[in-house]
């Protein structure tokens, strides 16, 4: 029996604003309950004797269990990390555990700062902040994803993070190959996030299958440089890849993304692996959103087969 874990936490991915509320609103709940033990004896009377009496409680007290839920999504990050590192690349559900790794971690960042914002941040927050954020998520990564949003104008509730990490990008030169079938290209390497606009919730219906299934309105490649003293920036603007062609050259382990009246560039990663996982995810967003299916003539090196699967 096979349990694809990343579909289902993407499933029910949804769900996570409750836990949002709650969050902020964990340093006012114990308060008012500090409050209310001072104040009502008989309250107080009956916790007490309910946590020594009751052995379903296992002796924990009201503020244990108010706690619960908090420390709980805070371990699911880790939990999905250690799935991910003993999933094979090529097992379908690998996609969706790094997908649900990612949105998961920048929805609790997202959580800290709207607790933040509400009041100051509670100590209950700072452990999660430590073991999970910090060693997972560096803070660089926080700016480079708000970048990306704010450069696109999208709602974190509506997007998905699908991948992002380096690759190296070169644009091809103007003139034909050089001799011996190869090509003379400077690589840089940037940051590069891969993100996705889904439909509304409720107009979205279960999750299933490969990483370009789904309630997609839009997705787009957002290319960044990052600075060693400074806050990142965008090598330019985003790539819409509903304006793209995606052609692989597996001599030379790259493939090219080719944007409708604005020009090509050529990517690759330096494991051959996760080049073609990029690949497999660019290619079947653009198959999807793209609006024209045929062959460029004026470009004979850019290659379309509608019919093969991406």
């Amino acid at each position: 029996m096979t349990v694809c874990i990343g579909e289902i936490f993407l499933e029910y991915i949804n769900m996570l604003p409750a836990f949002q509320t709650y969050c902020v609103q964990q340093a006012s709940s114990i308060n008012t309950l500090s409050t209310l033990e001072k104040e009502k004896e008989l309250l107080r009377i009956f916790l007490h004797a309910s946590q020594t009496n009751n052995t379903a409680l296992r002796r924990m007290n009201l503020h244990s269990f108010l706690m619960a839920p908090l420390q709980r999504i805070t371990k699911y990050p880790l939990l999905l990390n250690r799935i991910t590192q003993a999933t094979a690349t090529f097992h379908p559900d690998y996609s969706c555990l790094c997908e649900a790794t990612s949105r998961l971690v920048s929805y609790l960042e997202h959580i800290n700062r709207k607790a933040r914002q509400e009041c100051s941040l509670p100590w209950t927050l700072r452990p999660f902040r430590q073991s999970v954020w910090h060693l997972h998520e560096p803070v660089a990564a926080i700016d480079r994803r708000e970048l990306a949003l704010k450069s696109l104008g999208w709602l974190w509730e509506e997007t998905r993070f699908v991948m992002e990490g380096g690759l190296q990008l070169a644009q091809p030169p103007d003139g034909p190959w050089t001799k011996k079938g190869s090509r003379t290209l400077k690589f840089q390497t940037l940051q590069v996030i891969l993100m996705a606009r889904l439909q509304r919730p409720a107009e979205s219906g279960s999750r299933h299958g490969g990483p370009c299934q789904g309630p997609v309105e839009d997705a787009a490649l957002v290319l960044i440089r990052d600075k060693n003293h400074g806050k990142p920036s965008l090598l330019r603007s985003p790539i819409r890849l509903g304006q793209c062609v995606v052609s692989s050259d597996p001599i030379y382990k790259t493939f090219e993304l080719l944007e409708i009246q604005q020009g090509a560039f050529i990517l690759r990663d330096d494991d051959y692996a996760h080049t073609q996982l990029w690949l497999h995810h660019i290619r079947g967003y653009a198959h999807q959103l793209g609006s024209w299916k045929r062959r460029r003539n004026a470009l004979p090196n850019i290659m379309i087969s509608i019919s093969s699967h991406p």
